[in-house]
């Protein structure tokens, strides 16, 4: 007897250790960032443009490039999202988008996440640390002159959660664009854990632990959908692609009436597709916006553009 119940005891303490191991296999892979640096034809055009600033938390110093119009009356933040980089926000079309929006007077601040490009090492929170990342760049800018509200930020993906975190906690973001983000983070990664990782939902549980104690956040808790009503109905734009693989559009949806936002759905089949897929609609879409509501002295062509806009 004494040796079954022995047994029955190694069996229980073998299976806790493999499951520990498993979820804490898991927790270790989907917090930490892989980090894609920018292209060596992005890095010798930015040169001159490099910059770098702590995060508002001071627990990061955050590379950036930064692109000033002149005259210097509003700014917009680039947010890349996950294993990404200030040179590949969009699929390969973040220094294509900034380039526009600066032809049309929008300063642009393209920044690299703790975790990703050049910025410091740091563990992946999905937007909760990050937005301290973006924090920082809105104290760069008010640095430089930039008047509370005049700030927009851009954010794809995780990016965008964390856009709109960083919108919900401070009024200088006078208006913010989330393309492809999640409106409730336990229902993003209970999808991608099943899809991708082939294993059976109770290790999903002991995942999120692990990744709580790796990083300090409760990932449960992270749902965006919910820290967007704090928005107090500043402008806010929800970009989604009908049929992205990853992120189902109805997230986009939820964040959209919690924010009393405009959302706009493209046709797009790929996670950040819609500005690879349609780059002259989608940059006239996000210049007309800012423009619209970072500063009413609009040139004439982001003017024309935005009565196309309205019109359609």
């Amino acid at each position: 007897m004494q040796d079954i119940v022995g047994l029955l005891a190694l069996g229980a303490a073998s299976a806790t250790l493999g499951y520990a191991a498993i979820c804490g296999g898991v927790a270790h892979h989907f917090t930490r960032a892989r980090r894609r640096p920018p292209t060596d034809d992005d890095l010798s055009e930015m040169q001159q443009h490099q910059v770098r600033f702590p995060a508002r938390d001071q627990r990061a110093q955050i590379d950036a490039w930064y692109l000033p119009s002149k005259p210097r009356t509003a700014a917009v933040i680039l947010v890349h999202g996950k294993d990404s980089c200030r040179g590949d926000a969009f699929k390969g079309t973040a220094v294509a988008l900034a380039r526009q929006l600066g032809e049309h007077g929008l300063s642009v601040l393209m920044i690299d996440l703790r975790g990703h490009g050049a910025s410091s090492r740091a563990r992946l929170t999905y937007g909760v640390r990050e937005r301290e990342d973006v924090l920082g760049a809105v104290d760069y800018l008010l640095d430089r002159g930039y008047a509370p509200g005049a700030i927009g930020v851009l954010g794809a993906s995780m990016g965008g959660v964390a856009a709109l975190h960083a919108a919900a906690g401070d009024e200088a973001i006078g208006a913010v664009i989330a393309d492809s983000a999640f409106a409730d983070f336990s229902e993003m990664i209970e999808r991608a854990f099943t899809r991708s990782r082939h294993l059976p939902r109770l290790f999903l549980p002991g995942a999120l632990a692990f990744g709580r104690a790796l990083t300090g956040v409760d990932f449960w808790r992270l749902r965006p959908v919910e820290q967007v009503r704090q928005l107090d109905g500043r402008p806010v734009l929800i970009v989604h692609g009908e049929h992205d693989p990853f992120i189902p559009v109805e997230h986009a949806h939820r964040l959209a009436t919690a924010s009393r936002g405009a959302l706009w759905v493209t046709d797009s089949r790929s996670h950040i597709g819609s500005m690879r897929d349609d780059p002259g609609g989608y940059a006239a879409r996000v210049v007309a916006f800012f423009w619209q509501h970072l500063d009413r002295a609009a040139p004439a062509d982001a003017m024309a553009t935005d009565l196309v806009l309205s019109e359609a």
